[in-house]
């Protein structure tokens, strides 16, 4: 099973890093105000990056690592790992 560090980008133009198995039911999740504190009080707009991993541990590595980056680091990060992209090759 893949999982993937996925960022969205929230209505007040801030970005949410998280993890899962399917970014698309997560998306939707995060829509319906299910899961994350964080996405009730800024909106979820859309996915604007993903990265697929072949295991959860090494998805949450990569998220904290995501995390601790500057924004203009993320920002190129998200360029990137631009979503949708062709996955797989």
């Amino acid at each position: 099973m893949s999982w993937w560090v996925y960022v969205i980008e929230c209505e007040s133009g801030a970005w949410y890093t998280g993890v899962s198995n399917d970014v698309e039911r997560r998306f939707r999740q995060h829509v319906e105000g299910k899961g994350a504190k964080y996405m009730r009080m800024d909106k979820p707009k859309r996915v604007v990056a993903a990265q697929e991993f072949s295991s959860k541990g090494e998805a949450l590595k990569s998220e904290a690592a995501l995390k601790a980056l500057t924004r203009s680091a993320k920002s190129e990060w998200i360029e990137q790992n631009a979503y949708p992209r062709k996955v797989g090759g």
